[in-house]
């Protein structure tokens, strides 16, 4: 029988959860209309399901049951896609938006109805509790309601009719092999704060594991469905949230363990953080806060951690990045209990601090002998030790430093607690080896928070210490950074023998939605681990990108090239398994060897990847080999036409970096990249000697995919350092005639993760106006991915003028007339206003380049441009070093 208390908290918590379920119905439809909307992707559907499931069975424990059936039958409709990993077509997806069309009622009728009852039933069950054995049934189930939870059982008793439900669609035609709608694990059936089932009397609860609450505050991004996906899929229990009203109300109720804030929710973090600490006061585990940002600036860092942010990420990020981060914050007290060893001589003083230290759910051992506590240490394996100064046999400090000659201790936290109060004896015993010193008395909060905090950062230390291990003892595979820091040696070296083998998966993004997020990570590390099962000991095989992997190899270019064939044609040999299916991949491969010459990491990365493009363009063999052409030029042909093919083969050409500052502040950072090509003699030929030769021999097109590819690796080395920007890349008109080279650009930002809006195109207006129908269709496509389009040498011409109305451009760079002293001439700054203010009304910003001095620059603020460019900023330089927060101060 239910003692008066737990009923009276069930009655509670069906309270909570009909006030809050109007807004919860409201946050589904949102989602569920927007993927109907604006397209349906496996891991947001996997999600949309797990929440109405969770829904509709919350709903039918707490008597709600026209809410129940409707999501229930919501439930059925989507079970078969997530089932067959399958999406909607064009009829099933109107006749999804009709059923969250019927939610409206439901959400009035809620919002009406049902807290009114939910108060009555509260404060009937408060004051008149039922007498012993006469408990009504309080809750009927909706029809049908075990295929959910248990597809092989049956009800002990019949269910009333099922009342006619909307009409739901056939299975999608999928080839997959049939297999029962998913069993929500045990997180499902209590997703919901409010879910919690009470036992029957006479029945016990049965035992789950224990689990993390995570409340995640989201405006559904495409990395926040990731994370979520990786979050259930680990066993913690989600709520998602997408109001900060909301989430303040869900925070008055329920204590989570950690609350995830998006990016957007951002300018709200200080409000966020106060209502945290007042849940931090009143429950007895730790509530951590993780912020995302869409700025890396410190400034914006110091005010996350002021507003009580736990760890903060600035985007963009990887969703593994993320999870680890949300690992370690969810693994902080769910390990077991903290081990602390106090050795201290006064049995009273050892008792007290043992008391202490056990009432907040430490393990600890007290030592009153110094010397015993010597044997002690293997057994107890203590995470910190609490040492006392002054003891008879040994003192703290002379047992420190025996404890330190112990490689398994050399790290343990020691923290001396004494009543010595001469600083003196405190830097003898930090001297020592100790870690820290407290002072007697010490207050129990005093010294429970710095035991605390100390083995806190111990744990994680120790698990950084094992991720620094270079290679996964699981895949076989490398960290990333220690294969490209072995090339950069190799390079450094006289390496003869070996190169680069660069490695990607057939069809990945076709895969990756078929089975969806979570699935396609397992397969990749299927992939990893069969790699690097089938190569020498001697070499090396890493994660490169979210679809390819990288081998570095120590071989003579034809075994190099042996092993490439070798490992794809065991790749179309291999079974691959994903969810008891089998899976057919295939592999392509790309070789770069150190004997073609090229200095650079980043040049033999970028080779590698351009001869397995290659390849899948010109062959079927899945296998590219970049060879190098000598650079010597022919018996009366032009010089620097052969050194630009040459150049083209050996990777040759450079890039250089210019900044570009914003006039009316902001610490965006962004460059121009410049073209340039060392030639004989060392001269150093420009963009504007290169280019038209280029063009007339038929070579620009590859200049232009160099270009792209060389500023893609810049982008994503800096988003990896988490300082994005944004790189301006000189096109010539063969790319926007190429019909592939838009797709290509967009899946190579996919490929490294990289934001469309952080790269710039920039066409010449000469150019454009004579193509305008090919570059009008390639800026639409460009659109598409986000990137932005640059138009130079734009001048007050009519023509230039009326040609922003085909061509919407995000950005124009001035004509060279509009620099220098020429800017002096009233008439000239008149024309210039006049292309800023069209530019601004076509939703364009300003560029003024070739800014050599500061009066050019002063008289350019007049004008209303929007950036300068020029030596007077800085000049062109390989690496991107400026300082824009102090160009902008």
């Amino acid at each position: 029988m239910l003692k008066q208390d737990d009923t009276q908290q069930a009655a509670e918590l069906r309270l909570a959860f009909v006030r809050h379920l109007p807004k919860r119905l409201e946050t589904l439809r949102k989602r569920g209309l927007r993927l109907c909307t604006q397209g349906w992707d496996i891991n947001a559907l996997s999600i949309l399901f797990r929440e109405v499931q969770t829904l509709a069975g919350t709903c039918g424990r707490y008597g709600l049951l026209d809410a129940g059936e409707r999501l229930f039958t919501m439930e059925s409709f989507l079970a078969p896609f997530v089932r067959d990993v399958a999406i909607p077509d064009a009829a099933q997806t109107e006749a999804f938006t009709t059923q969250l069309s019927g939610i409206d009622a439901l959400i009035a009728r809620h919002a009406e109805n049902h807290i009114d009852a939910a108060v009555t039933q509260a404060a009937q069950l408060t004051v008149a509790p039922a007498r012993a054995g006469s408990y009504p049934l309080q809750v009927t189930p909706p029809p049908e309601y075990w295929k959910r939870f248990a597809p092989t059982a049956a009800p002990a008793r019949p269910s009333p009719p099922s009342p006619t439900p909307i009409a739901t669609p056939p299975t999608p035609a999928v080839a997959a092999v049939p297999t029962p709608v998913p069993k929500p694990p045990a997180a499902a059936a209590v997703a919901t704060p409010a879910t919690v089932i009470e036992p029957a009397e006479g029945t016990a609860a049965p035992a789950a594991a224990e689990q993390r609450k995570v409340f995640h505050l989201s405006d559904g991004n495409p990395l926040a469905c990731e994370v979520d996906q990786k979050i259930e899929a680990a066993g913690h229990e989600l709520t998602l949230l997408d109001r900060i009203d909301e989430l303040k109300e869900m925070l008055s109720v329920f204590a989570p363990h950690l609350v995830v804030v998006d990016a957007p929710f951002l300018d709200a973090l200080e409000a966020i953080g106060e209502m945290i600490k007042a849940v931090r006061t009143r429950v007895g585990h730790r509530v951590a806060l993780l912020a995302f940002s869409a700025s890396p600036e410190l400034p914006v860092r110091l005010r996350a951690m002021r507003a009580g942010a736990d760890s903060f990420i600035a985007l963009p990020a990887q969703s593994g990045e993320a999870m680890g981060r949300i690992a370690e914050l969810l693994d902080a007290d769910t390990r077991d209990p903290f081990r602390v060893l106090i050795v201290e001589d006064d049995r009273s003083q050892a008792l007290f601090a043992e008391s202490i230290l056990r009432k907040a759910g430490m393990h600890t051992l007290a030592a009153t002998d110094p010397l015993a506590a010597l044997d002690q240490l293997e057994e107890f394996k203590p995470e910190l030790i609490l040492m006392d100064l002054y003891m008879p046999n040994c003192s703290g400090m002379e047992l420190t430093a025996i404890i330190r000659e112990r490689e398994a201790f050399i790290n343990t936290p020691i923290v001396f607690l004494s009543g010595e109060h001469d600083e003196e004896k405190h830097f003898e015993a930090l001297n020592a080896g100790g870690d820290d010193f407290l002072s007697k008395p010490i207050r129990p909060k005093h010294l429970i928070s710095a035991v605390t905090n100390r083995v806190r950062r111990a744990r994680t230390q120790g698990r950084r210490t094992l991720a620094a291990n270079p290679r996964d003892a699981v895949t076989g595979l490398y960290q990333r950074a220690h294969v490209l820091d072995r090339l950069n040696a190799a390079l450094a070296g006289e390496a003869a023998d070996g190169g680069l083998i660069y490695i990607e998966l057939d069809g990945a993004g076709r895969i990756r939605e078929r089975v969806g997020l979570t699935s396609f990570d397992a397969l990749l590390n299927q992939i990893g681990a069969f790699l690097a099962a089938h190569i020498g000991a001697q070499d090396l095989a890493a994660r490169y990108g979210d679809t390819s992997f990288v081998l570095l190899c120590q071989r003579d270019p034809a075994a190099l090239a042996e092993l490439a064939t070798d490992l794809r044609d065991r790749t179309t040999r291999e079974v691959f398994e994903h969810e008891g299916k089998s899976l057919a991949l295939a592999l392509r491969f790309g070789l770069c060897t150190f004997a073609d010459g090229l200095g650079d990491a980043s040049a033999m990365l970028n080779a590698a990847e351009r001869a397995l493009v290659d390849a899948r363009s010109q062959d079927r063999s899945h296998i590219g080999i970049y060879r190098a052409a000598p650079r010597t030029a022919a018996p009366g042909a032009d010089p620097l036409a052969d050194l630009i093919r040459a150049a083209l083969k050996a990777e040759d050409f450079q890039l250089l970096f210019q900044p570009m500052v914003a006039l009316q502040g902001g610490e965006e950072e962004q460059f121009q990249a410049l073209l340039r090509l060392r030639g004989d003699g060392g001269k150093l030929h420009t963009a504007a000697e290169i280019l038209p030769v280029a063009e007339r021999e038929g070579l620009a097109a590859d200049i232009d995919r160099w270009v792209v590819s060389r500023c893609l690796l810049v982008m994503a080395e800096r988003a990896r350092q988490q300082r994005p920007v944004r790189l301006f890349a000189g096109q010539s008109i063969e790319a926007a005639r190429d019909p592939e080279r838009a797709a290509w650009i967009g899946q190579m930002l996919e490929t490294r993760r990289l934001p469309g809006a952080q790269l710039v195109l920039e066409f010449r207006l000469p150019e454009a106006f004579a193509n305008v129908r090919e570059l009008t269709a390639f800026a639409a496509t460009l659109r598409g991915f986000d990137i932005g389009l640059s138009l130079s040498a734009f001048d007050a011409n009519p023509s230039s003028l009326q040609f922003l109305q085909h061509l919407p451009a995000n950005y124009l760079k001035l004509s060279p007339r509009y620099s220098g002293s020429a800017l002096r001439e009233p008439a000239l700054r008149e024309e210039l206003r006049q292309i800023v203010t069209r530019g601004h009304a076509a939703g364009a910003r300003v560029i003024a380049p070739l800014i050599e001095d500061a009066q050019t620059a002063s008289l350019l603020w007049t004008t209303g441009v929007d950036y300068l460019q020029g030596d007077f900023i800085q000049q062109a330089g390989q690496d991107l070093s400026f300082d824009f927060h102090a160009a902008t101060a």
